[in-house]
């Protein structure tokens, strides 16, 4: 019985670190949503692709090991560089990819997910952060950030296309049952 239990235990970790692996390496894909609006799914959380005249801004950034799958299927949409990536929240699905983005792009996040990258030691944490509300305005295009308080994180931002009229929600929005991440100051 016991070792039919380690045999188990066993299987199980294999088959987590089997979908772990593949979810981190998957194939990424590009959909348009709207007229200069993308998002590119797979492996993680959606990464948001706002298209200007001049330049691009990610919502998300998924994880390091995605940077080169990113950038290709952003060059399918537009020929400007990513100027912008405002991260939802400090999860690495989300914001992993900041190390190959903070040489060459401006990351902003709200405070509270700076800090928690900070607090758990993850690569590039951003440098321009907001507490309430904040915009960028790249090509004529203005997104806003907002908290709304505590959620999936303490430190979660809806992201507004006010000439779409459409939002990226990051976690707070989530098609399986809600993970509130208590550790990181999440609330029900």
């Amino acid at each position: 019985m016991k070792n039919l239990m380690r045999y188990a235990f066993l299987s199980v970790v294999f088959v987590a670190t089997a979908v772990t692996s593949v979810q981190a390496q998957g194939i990424l894909s590009i959909e348009q949503v709207k007229d200069g609006l993308y998002t590119i799914s797979g492996s993680g959380g959606n990464v948001g692709v706002r298209v200007t005249t001049e330049g691009v801004i990610l919502i998300d950034d998924k994880f390091p090991q995605n940077f080169a799958e990113i950038q290709e299927l952003v060059s399918q949409v537009s020929d400007q560089p990513v100027r912008y990536v405002l991260n939802t929240h400090h999860h690495g699905d989300h914001s992993g990819g900041n190390i190959e983005y903070i040489n060459i792009s401006e990351i902003i996040a709200h405070q509270n997910a700076r800090d928690n990258m900070v607090r758990g030691n993850q690569d590039a944490p951003p440098r321009l952060v907001f507490t309430d509300q904040t915009a960028v305005y790249l090509g004529g295009i203005e997104v806003r950030a907002f908290y709304m308080g505590r959620g999936h994180t303490n430190g979660d931002a809806v992201i507004y296309f006010p000439d779409l009229q459409t939002v990226h929600g990051g976690d707070l929005l989530h098609t399986i049952a809600p993970f509130i991440d208590y550790a990181n100051g999440g609330s029900s």
